[in-house]
């Protein structure tokens, strides 16, 4: 039949030109926007064998790299232009879009970068007026609990009270 065997990183760059595997609208945006991200993305596409991932872990995946290859590496410029995009999207997209940015980006940059030398504190300087409004809630929520159990408890007997 004349079929050659590919490597995995050739494996990748197949999906990736056939569009694959799928994700969210939000992150193909910021695949493009931010082309430095395209040798982390292909490592998290091989990491998942190719399959969709969802978009939690793809947006995990880009707070990654704005913690360890943007911010940390001292490109002010650039992380100040990844903020104004989070703005962008909280500003024009549908419920499940903000949610995307609200937990899957600002809540995932809190927690990550929390373990950082630097903390979390360092990131408020990019945020517009939405992304505070989500960054504020954020540290409401999680505040005086230390796990996701926790903040998940505190929401039922909220709403149970309710």
């Amino acid at each position: 039949m004349g079929l050659k065997p590919i490597d995995q990183n050739e494996a990748v760059a197949l999906l990736l030109a056939r569009g694959e595997p799928s994700t969210s609208a939000e992150i193909s945006a910021l695949r493009q926007a931010f082309p430095d991200f395209s040798d982390r993305w292909k490592k998290h596409i091989a990491y998942w064998g190719g399959n969709p991932a969802g978009s939690y872990n793809d947006m995990a995946e880009f707070v990654q790299f704005v913690v360890e290859e943007v911010y940390e590496k001292g490109d002010l410029d650039e992380t100040r232009r990844i903020f104004q995009l989070m703005e962008k999207f909280l500003v024009d997209a549908d419920q499940e879009c903000r949610n995307l940015i609200g937990l899957g980006f600002f809540e995932t940059l809190q927690n990550i970068a929390s373990h950082r030398p630097q903390g979390n504190k360092v990131y408020e300087q990019f945020l517009g007026p939405m992304s505070k409004s989500v960054w504020s809630e954020l540290q409401r929520m999680w505040a005086g609990k230390s796990s996701l159990m926790d903040v998940i408890r505190t929401e039922q007997n909220n709403n149970k009270l309710r």
